[in-house]
C-alpha cells in the first residue's frame, strides 16, 4: 500500500473495537488464542518468542500454539472438518486455496478492520503501560509489499481473510561446479553465443533452449567423455527414473505454464463471483469437449524431454527432486525458495546456483507467488467473544511480523522478507552477501536464493482463488506426471505407424485432461 492511502473503518467496527479496547483489563480472565502450523521446531522457537512477548505486552490473552502433524492439505481438512464441532483453531497456516474453502464454511475472519484501526489499546512495553495503535499505521503499510497484502483480499469476498508470513517463490538450482565455464560450442555453437557457459547465461533459459539446445548438448558431451569424467552420474538408487531436470510441484509446473504460454487455468467472473477451471475446452453446457492445439503441442514438448531423460517430475520420481539432484548427478532441480536448505548436502558437496525456471520466451518472466499465509477464523459463543478472539488474534499476528521477530523468522526459515525494511537491515544484507561467503557451502546457496527471491519480486503471479479452486489444483497435479508415465509419443514423422501411434498418443491425452477436468467441476 502506498503512502497517503486512508485507513479508514466503516463506523460500526470502529465502534466495536473500541468497546473491545475498554474490556479485558478489568477481569483475570484469558482469551486464548489458539494457533496452528505443521512448522518443524526451529521455526517453532521463532513463534514461541512471538507469543511469550505477546502474552507480556497483553496479559488479557494467551496463546496456544499447536504443531500439527501431516501437510497443509491435512491442516486444512483438519480445519474444515472441525468446523462443525468448534475444534478449529483462530489462526492457521494456510495456501489462499484452502482459504477459499474455510470462507465457505462462514467461520472466515475479515482482519481488515483490526489491520487498519487507528484505535489505541493499552499494553505493557518494558513493563510500563502504554497506548499502542492497533492496527498498523502508515510506516507499516508502506513497509510491506503490495503483491503479499493482495493475496489476502483475492477472494471471491470483499475484505482481508489471510495475510502474509512465509512467502517464497520457485528457482531452477543448477550445479555450478559442473556447468560453470563448461565449453559446449562444438556440439552446438549457437549455446552461449558459443561461449563457455555463464551463470548469465543459464539464468535466461527457454524450455526450447533447455530442451533442443543444452540439454542434447550436454548428453553429447557426456558420451564423449571417459569413464570417471562424465559428468552425468544418476546413482543406482535412480537409474531409472533420472533425469537432466526436474520439477519438484508438480502442480505449479503445469499452472505455471499456463500462465506462461498464456491458456486457460481457471479465472473468476467479477460480476457473479463465480469460478470457473478454464484448463480444457468446453461444449456449451461446460461439459469437456477437448484439448486445445496449445495445451497438446506443450504436453508434446514435455513428453519428448521425458524419454530423452531432459526432464521428469516429483509425481514421476515418487520423492522430491532434491534427493536426486544432491546425491544422483541432476544438473537442473527446481524446487521452492522456502527449501533451498535441501539443495545441499554436506556429504556430497558442490557449488549451487540459483537461477529462474525455464520460461517460454525471456520478453516476461512468470515465478509463482507461494508459501502459506496466515488465515484467521471466527471463534467464540457470542458476538462479544468473537470479537475479543480476533483482535487477540490480529494483536498476535502484529507482533509475529514486528520488525525484530520478522527479521528473526526470515533469517531463520529462508522465507523471504514481507516487510521491506528486513530486507534492508544488516541481518538479512549480511546473509544476501554472495561475496562474503565461502564456495560451495550452504551459506553461499542461501545468499544467492535470498538475493533471487529480492529481484523477482515484480515477477511473482497468483491463480484465481474460489470455492473449488483447491479442488482445480489437485486434480491437474497428476496430468504432467500422467502423461509421462502413460502416454508414449511417437517421435519419426517417417515410420510406417507413426499417425497411428500419434492419434493414441492424443487420445491418450484427451482422457488423462478429461479425467482431470471432471475431478476439478
Amino acid at each position: 500500500m502506498k503512502k497517503g492511502r486512508k485507513l479508514a473503518l466503516f463506523a460500526s467496527s470502529a465502534m466495536m473495537l473500541l468497546s473491545l479496547v475498554g474490556c479485558g483489563g478489568g477481569s483475570n480472565k484469558k482469551t486464548t488464542i489458539t494457533v496452528w502450523t505443521t512448522f518443524n521446531d526451529t521455526y517453532g522457537a521463532v513463534i514461541t518468542k512471538a507469543k511469550e512477548r505477546f502474552e507480556s505486552k497483553y496479559p488479557q490473552f494467551k496463546v496456544n500454539y499447536v504443531k500439527q502433524n501431516g501437510s497443509y492439505n491435512d491442516l486444512k481438512s483438519m480445519v474444515v472438518k472441525g468446523v462443525s464441532s468448534g475444534d478449529y483453531p483462530d489462526i492457521v497456516t494456510a495456501y489462499p486455496d484452502s482459504v477459499a474453502d474455510f470462507i465457505q464454511t462462514g467461520k472466515s475472519l475479515n482482519i481488515e478492520p483490526f489491520m487498519k484501526s487507528t484505535d489505541s489499546i493499552a499494553t505493557k512495553i518494558n513493563g510500563k503501560e502504554e497506548l499502542v495503535q492497533i492496527g498498523w499505521t502508515e510506516d507499516d503499510f508502506n513497509d510491506i509489499s503490495d503483491v503479499y497484502l493482495q493475496e489476502g483480499s483475492n477472494y471471491v469476498v470483499p475484505g482481508t481473510y489471510s495475510l502474509p508470513i512465509c512467502k517464497s517463490t520457485e528457482a531452477m538450482f543448477y550445479n555450478r561446479s559442473i556447468l560453470i565455464n563448461l565449453n559446449l560450442s562444438s556440439y552446438d555453437d549457437e549455446i552461449n553465443n558459443g561461449q563457455p557457459l555463464d551463470d548469465e547465461y543459464l539464468q535466461s533459459l527457454t524450455w526450447d533452449e533447455m530442451f533442443n539446445k543444452l540439454a542434447p548438448a550436454l548428453f553429447a558431451y557426456n558420451d564423449d567423455q571417459p569413464t570417471g569424467s562424465k559428468i552425468l552420474t544418476p546413482s543406482a538408487d535412480y537409474k531409472d527414473t533420472w533425469a537432466l531436470v526436474g520439477y519438484d510441484s508438480d502442480d505449479n509446473l503445469f499452472i505455471t505454464l499456463a500462465k506462461q504460454y498464456g491458456l486457460g487455468y481457471t479465472s473468476i467472473n467479477q460480476a457473479t463471483g463465480t469460478g470457473s477451471v478454464d484448463f480444457v475446452e468446453k461444449n456449451a453446457d461446460k461439459t469437456f469437449k477437448g484439448v486445445s492445439e496449445e495445451y497438446m503441442n506443450i504436453m508434446k514438448m514435455f513428453s519428448k524431454a521425458y524419454a530423452h531423460k531432459y526432464f521428469t517430475t516429483k509425481g514421476v520420481l515418487g520423492k522430491n527432486v532434491n534427493y536426486v539432484s544432491t546425491t544422483g548427478g541432476m544438473l537442473f532441480a527446481i524446487g521452492s525458495t522456502g527449501g533451498v536448505s535441501y539443495q545441499w548436502t554436506a556429504t556430497n558437496a558442490f557449488d549451487v546456483g540459483v537461477a529462474p525456471i525455464p520460461q517460454k520466451d525471456n520478453s516476461r518472466s512468470y515465478v509463482i507467488n507461494q508459501g502459506p499465509s496466515v488465515a484467521f477464523m471466527k471463534r467464540g459463543k457470542d458476538v462479544t467473544q468473537q470479537n475479543q478472539q480476533a483482535l487477540g488474534s490480529w494483536l498476535f499476528y502484529k507482533e509475529w511480523m514486528s520488525k525484530d521477530i520478522h527479521e528473526d523468522w526470515v533469517i531463520t526459515t529462508g522465507y523471504a522478507p514481507v516487510r521491506a525494511s528486513v530486507a534492508q537491515s544488516a541481518g538479512y544484507l549480511a546473509l544476501c552477501d554472495v561475496d562474503s561467503q565461502k564456495p560451495n557451502t550452504l551459506e553461499i546457496l542461501k545468499a544467492r536464493a535470498y538475493k533471487y527471491v529480492a529481484q523477482n519480486v515484480a515477477n511473482l503471479y497468483s491463480s484465481p482463488v474460489f470455492y473449488g479452486s483447491s479442488k482445480a489444483r489437485t486434480a491437474v497435479s497428476g496430468v504432467i506426471a500422467d502423461i509421462l508415465k502413460n502416454a508414449n509419443l511417437p517421435e519419426d514423422p517417417s515410420a510406417a505407424d507413426y499417425n497411428t501411434k500419434m492419434a493414441a498418443y492424443e487420445s491418450k491425452v484427451t482422457s488423462i485432461f478429461q479425467n482431470a477436468y471432471n475431478n476439478a467441476i
